[in-house]
């Protein structure tokens, strides 16, 4: 059964507003993953998976030294994005993942082909890595890239071929970085909407997300 801290500590978006989170839920609860809404960061560790869902206060030093010995001790973060940088979100996200190798750009990935209902922003990919079988095909919605700056992060989603990144930059999605001792991670993903109640019934979304929380 796996323990997942949703974090409130850095004035995220909260899983229990029903309406963008009571989808993912039910399906947590369905799929025995514990869910807590968490605003104490001491109480990290007693949680398996730590989630900063669009985080808008940036992370202290001394925080992320915290989360890196959490990583180390074989912990899972995962953090999520939004395009454009609104909010100073890739700043934001970046106080954090920089540790890591892991940069978000403050981007905007388009699709005028590999999308949803004709909608250019509402991106679709296939080309996904080291996830479940039955992860084969998502839709990200307003999502930022990923630049990979170490050799321990690996990306994990592309866009596809039809994709243009306005900052022309490489197009990842979401990377992981993996700690080879303990294999805990550190998995960003440039948009945090590809779970809310509009996206997580959309082609594979809803297994994909439930990977994230228990890979």
């Amino acid at each position: 059964m796996t323990k997942v801290a949703w974090s409130t500590a850095h004035q995220e978006f909260i899983i229990s507003d029903h309406y963008y989170f009571s989808k993912l839920q039910r399906y947590t609860r369905e799929n025995s993953i514990i869910v807590e809404e968490v605003d104490d960061i001491n109480r990290f560790p007693d949680f398996d998976c730590i989630v900063f869902n669009y985080p808008e206060i940036p992370f202290k030093d001394d925080e992320v030294n915290f989360l890196s010995e959490l990583i180390r001790k074989g912990k899972k973060v995962l953090i999520f994005g939004y395009y454009k940088n609104e909010d100073r979100i890739a700043h934001t996200c970046n106080s954090l993942t920089k540790r890591f190798g892991i940069i978000f750009n403050g981007d905007i990935i388009v699709d005028n082909e590999n999308n949803y209902e004709g909608d250019d922003l509402l991106i679709t990919t296939t080309k996904i890595k080291h996830f479940r079988d039955n992860v084969n095909k998502v839709m990200l919605a307003c999502t930022d890239t990923l630049t990979v700056e170490s050799e321990l992060v690996e990306p994990i989603v592309y866009a596809e071929e039809t994709a243009i990144s306005k900052l022309e930059k490489e197009k990842i999605l979401f990377a992981e970085y993996r700690d080879l001792g303990s294999g805990g991670a550190l998995i960003a993903g440039g948009t945090c909407v590809f779970w809310d109640n509009y996206s997580i019934d959309l082609y594979n979304n809803k297994e994909f997300s439930l990977d994230l929380l228990t890979r």
